[in-house]
C-alpha cells in the first residue's frame, strides 16, 4: 500500500468517528437506556362515582351529630349563629322532625327574616310574608296574624312546608325555589332569576354554615 492510500484511510477512520459525536481517544460505547413503561395509575371511574353519589347520599353530618349525643354542642353552635338559644332549639328540633339539614333551615331563615321574629312583607299581589320563614297568607289561611308571629308555629309551619318542597321538587334547589315562587311558578313557568339568586345566597349560605361548624364543632370533636 503506497503513502498516499494510507493518509486517505487515516482520514477516513477519524471522520468517521468525528461524527459519531465522540473524541477520537473515546472508545467506549454510549448504552442505550430503553424508555420503561409507566405503571396505569390505581383509579377507577366506576369507583370514584359511586364513592362520590354515596357521600351525596350520606345523612346530614350537623342533623347526625344533633341527633347522636352531640345535641349540646350543636345547640350552642346554632345558639351563636342566631343570637338566640330559644330559636336555635326550635330549628333544630323541628329540622330533625322533618328530616331537614339545620345549616339550610338556618340559612333559609336568615335569608327570609334576618331571625326576627316580627318581620313582614307585602306581595304586589296582595298576600303577605309573615314572621321567621315569611309564611304568606294564602298558603297559610288558617293562621291568624298572631299565629304568623309565633316563633313556634313559624318553625313548625315552615319546615313542614320545606319539607314538602323537598319532597314535591326532588331536589334542594327546587324545593327552595318552590318555596320562594311557589310550586305552580316552578313548574310551569321556571323560576325568575330574582328566584335563582334568592337560591344562591341560602345555598351559599348554607355552606359557610357547615364549613364554620366542621372547624369549631366537627373538628375539635375529632382532636
Amino acid at each position: 500500500m503506497n503513502t498516499r492510500l494510507l493518509l486517505y484511510s487515516a482520514i477516513f477512520f477519524l471522520t468517521a468517528r468525528s461524527f459519531s459525536g465522540l473524541p477520537p481517544e473515546e472508545t467506549e460505547e454510549i448504552p442505550i437506556v430503553e424508555e420503561q413503561e409507566h405503571a396505569p395509575l390505581p383509579l377507577d371511574p366506576a369507583l370514584y362515582h359511586s364513592t362520590a353519589m354515596k357521600i351525596a347520599q350520606a345523612p346530614d353530618p350537623i342533623l347526625a351529630a344533633y341527633r347522636n349525643g352531640d345535641k349540646e354542642r350543636v345547640l350552642a353552635f346554632f345558639t351563636a349563629l342566631s343570637g338566640s338559644s330559644e330559636l336555635a332549639a326550635l330549628i333544630l328540633s323541628n329540622a330533625s322532625q322533618y328530616d331537614i339539614g339545620p345549616a339550610l333551615a338556618f340559612a333559609l331563615c336568615w335569608e327570609e327574616s334576618r331571625y326576627y321574629t316580627r318581620a313582614v312583607n307585602w306581595n304586589k299581589n296582595g298576600s303577605v310574608d309573615r314572621g321567621l320563614f315569611q309564611l304568606n297568607s294564602q298558603t297559610f289561611p288558617g293562621l291568624s296574624v298572631e299565629d304568623f308571629f309565633d316563633p313556634a308555629i313559624n318553625v313548625r309551619y315552615a319546615m313542614a312546608h320545606l319539607r314538602w318542597c323537598l319532597d314535591k321538587g326532588g331536589s334542594e334547589l327546587s324545593a327552595l325555589a318552590m318555596y320562594n315562587a311557589g310550586t305552580n311558578r316552578v313548574n310551569h313557568g321556571g323560576a325568575p332569576k330574582v328566584t335563582l339568586d334568592y337560591v344562591s345566597r341560602i345555598m351559599d349560605y348554607r355552606k359557610g354554615i357547615e364549613a364554620l361548624f366542621n372547624a369549631e364543632i366537627a373538628n375539635g370533636a375529632a382532636g
